[in-house]
């Protein structure tokens, strides 16, 4: 399984006077320097957590539906991110290699779990797919929503510590408690 994002976040994870304010720095100078190094700590972030902080849309593939049985239920397919939204199509390559879109109504999505699923709905088995790599393609949206208002005060504050680091005079140590701040959000397993 892949992942890819193919819609980035439009907004930060916090706005940039905060950050601006976190970095001590005066004027605009510097916030194309800043809005960079806010979006590649949201991303680190993400990557620690598991978690998608704003609203992205990703674009997972497999080269098969997952069988049923084998450790994951019914055939579940496992989102990358938790704060799943929604899914916005499943499409695979039928068995005469040409591409079908699953009606929403053959498959169930689990939101709560953390990370969120799809698994065949009631009654229904994943169709089968034609033997080639990337065979299905799986669109889904997450985040905890549209701007930094969504994002937990946790995230918040791992970012604009790590920004009054970044931007801090050289030699100050960085802090070893800030990754405790999103600790707690680590998605496991």
């Amino acid at each position: 399984m892949t992942s890819e994002v193919i819609v980035e976040p439009v907004e930060m994870a916090v706005s940039l006077t905060s950050a601006r304010n976190a970095a001590r720095v005066n004027g605009t100078d510097h916030d194309e320097a800043i809005e960079i190094e806010v979006r590649a700590l949201m991303i680190e972030a993400e990557h620690y957590t598991g978690h998608a902080l704003i609203t992205q849309t990703h674009e997972i593939t497999l080269d098969r539906f997952p069988k049923a049985d084998m450790g994951n239920g019914p055939g579940s397919i496992r989102m990358p991110l938790a704060q799943l939204q929604s899914v916005t199509s499943v499409k695979y390559f039928d068995l005469d290699n040409i591409e079908q879109t699953l009606d929403p109504a053959d498959y169930t999505i689990d939101r709560k779990s953390k990370p969120g699923y799809i698994v065949p709905a009631p009654n229904v088995t994943w169709p089968a797919t034609y033997c080639r790599i990337n065979a299905v393609s799986v669109v889904a949206v997450h985040g905890y929503g549209d701007t930094a208002a969504s994002v937990p005060d946790g995230f918040k504050s791992f970012i604009l510590g790590r920004i009054q680091e970044h931007f801090a005079t050289p030699g100050t140590a960085p802090s070893p408690y800030l990754i405790g701040k999103i600790h707690p959000y680590k998605v496991y397993g």
